[in-house]
């Protein structure tokens, strides 16, 4: 399977931080983990997330923080993440900020994406652990996850001038036994064990103007985002065209894999062939995507249950309670109603 790969610049931003609050050796900090330190000068290069894993678990032992992913998140600088940074500190509003975020997530980490959503007044802004890739997301999230959710806290204010302050947030890791910093980050409901990672917050919190917006530097940024992620997406062109294929045919009837190779004018043993090159099968594309469909019908309370299970080509609401509970632990009552009350 192949593995998810994420920025140096998070890499360096970790290091950065062990070695300026905590006095951390760079070279015993990177030799112990295998990480070259002049690969830290070359922040567009890409590593493994195994290596990744490895570097928070060490930076953790060295300095001795279990919450380090929290207070690097609390120093985050938008500015100095790169291309993506550059995008987002050229932006015209809080609303735009999170849509080119919610684009551009992969290119510092394809473990993980964000995906926004409103509904009655609050923005549902979910950093979504990327399954169907070897992924130490899936096994040890909480200080990359802390991180991502306390870096946008930090770096709203410094893009907008306000505070945000979430209605809830919500974490699938289970809870640590003290929340004490969590609390004073995030000033808000904690809830843990959860079937996201979710920030929810005002929807009026869209419109805050960026203080720094610039159209003319937003194009230019963009233009240089948008080649650098088509770079990266070529590497998984069938996986992509797989999933948007069954997303359009997932109508009220479940697609063989027949009629989504016919969709993309090519035969099913190339399809096979193709996704296995990148990792995946159609089976694995076809549950993902149902799952995580199923999830944004789900959000939106005008859907009956009965309805969805219908949408994603489930014959019986039963079979649909069953496939939802074995994707996120949860029935889809309790799912939505665990989202209503955030």
């Amino acid at each position: 399977m192949k593995e998810a790969t994420f920025s140096i610049y998070i890499a360096r931003g970790i290091v950065q931080f062990a070695v300026a609050k905590y006095g951390v050796e760079v070279d015993r900090l990177c030799g112990a983990v295998g990480l070259e330190p002049d690969l830290l000068k070359l922040p567009d290069q890409q590593i493994t997330g195994t290596l990744q894993s490895a570097l928070w678990r060490e930076a953790v032992k060295l300095t001795g923080d279990e919450h380090l992913g929290l207070h690097l998140g609390e120093v985050f600088n938008v500015a100095t993440f790169g291309i993506v940074g550059y995008v987002l500190v050229n932006c015209q509003t809080f609303e735009e900020v999170l849509s080119k975020l919610s684009r551009y997530t992969r290119l510092f980490s394809q473990g993980a994406q964000i995906h926004v959503s409103i509904s009655e007044g609050f923005v549902f802004c979910d950093c979504m652990i990327v399954e169907h890739l070897k992924n130490y997301l899936m096994e040890t999230p909480k200080h990359a996850i802390e991180s991502t959710f306390a870096s946008l806290m930090n770096a709203t204010i410094t893009l907008t001038g306000k505070p945000l302050r979430p209605h809830a947030v919500w974490f699938q890791h289970a809870s640590p036994t003290d929340t004490s910093e969590h609390d004073r980050i995030f000033q808000t409901g904690l809830h843990f064990s959860m079937p996201t990672n979710r920030m929810i917050f005002a929807a009026d919190s869209l419109q805050w103007s960026v203080l720094s917006a610039n159209a003319t530097l937003l194009s230019m940024f963009e233009q240089h985002a948008e080649g650098m992620l088509a770079a990266l997406n070529r590497g998984d062109d069938y996986t992509k065209q797989t999933v948007q294929a069954i997303a359009q045919h997932l109508k009220g009837e479940l697609p063989t894999i027949d009629a989504i190779a016919h969709s993309l004018t090519m035969s099913v043993r190339q399809l096979q062939r193709e996704l296995h090159a990148e990792g995946t099968t159609y089976q694995q594309l076809l549950d993902e995507t149902r799952s995580e469909l199923a999830q944004r019908y789900l959000n939106n309370l005008t859907t009956p249950i009965h309805d969805v299970a219908f949408l994603l080509g489930f014959s019986e609401p039963s079979a649909f309670h069953r496939a939802f509970k074995r994707w996120t632990g949860q029935t889809p009552r309790a799912y939505r109603v665990a989202s209503t009350k955030g």
